[in-house]
C-alpha cells in the first residue's frame, strides 16, 4: 500500500520518466545492500551461537541446500512444461523456490531469542536463500538467451 502511494506521489512530483530511470535503479541497488546488511546483523546477533555450534551450521546447510535444489529444478522443469515466457517462468521460479525464513527467523526469534539454536537455524536458511535467490535471477537470464522459455507468455506480456 505504501509502495503504491509513494509511487503515485513520486510519479506526479517528478514525472514516470525520472521514477523509471533514477529512483527505480537506486532502490534496487539500495535494496540488495539493505538485504545483505540484514544478513550481517542476523549474524552479528547470532555470533557467540555460531561460535559454540559450528559444527551444527553443516548439519543444517546440507538439508537447507539439497531443499533448494530441489524446489529450483521443479520449479523450471514446471514452469518449461506449462509452456510459460521469460518473464511470466522467472516470477514463478523465484516465488515458489523462495522459503521465506524472514518469517521463521521472526517466530523463532520471538519464541526463543535471538541468540537461540532456533534462530541460527532459520538464519542459516536465509544466508543460504540470498545468494541462491541471486544466482536463480543469473539462471534465469542465462536459461532466457538459451530460449529455455518461450518468446510469447500466457499473459503476452514482452
Amino acid at each position: 500500500m505504501i509502495g503504491m502511494i509513494s509511487k503515485r506521489i513520486l510519479i506526479k512530483t517528478k514525472g514516470e520518466a525520472w521514477f523509471n530511470n533514477a529512483f527505480r535503479p537506486l532502490v534496487g541497488k539500495v535494496s540488495i545492500g539493505a538485504l545483505l546488511t540484514t544478513l550481517v546483523v542476523l549474524f552479528s546477533l547470532n555470533g557467540q551461537v555460531l561460535l559454540n555450534n559450528f559444527d551444527l551450521l553443516g548439519l543444517v546447510s546440507i538439508p537447507l541446500l539439497l531443499g533448494f535444489a530441489i524446489v529450483v529444478a521443479y520449479n523450471l522443469i514446471i514452469t518449461k512444461i506449462a509452456g510459460l515466457a521469460y518473464k511470466e517462468g522467472v516470477i514463478t521460479v523465484l516465488i515458489g523456490s523462495s522459503s521465506h525464513f524472514e518469517i521463521a527467523i521472526a517466530a523463532a526469534v520471538s519464541m526463543y531469542g535471538v541468540g537461540s539454536l532456533a534462530a541460527l537455524g532459520t538464519t542459516m536458511g536465509l544466508f543460504w536463500e540470498v545468494p541462491i535467490m541471486l544466482g536463480l535471477v543469473s539462471l534465469a537470464k542465462y536459461l532466457d538467451s538459451k530460449k529455455f522459455w518461450k518468446s510469447t507468455g500466457v499473459t503476452g506480456i514482452e
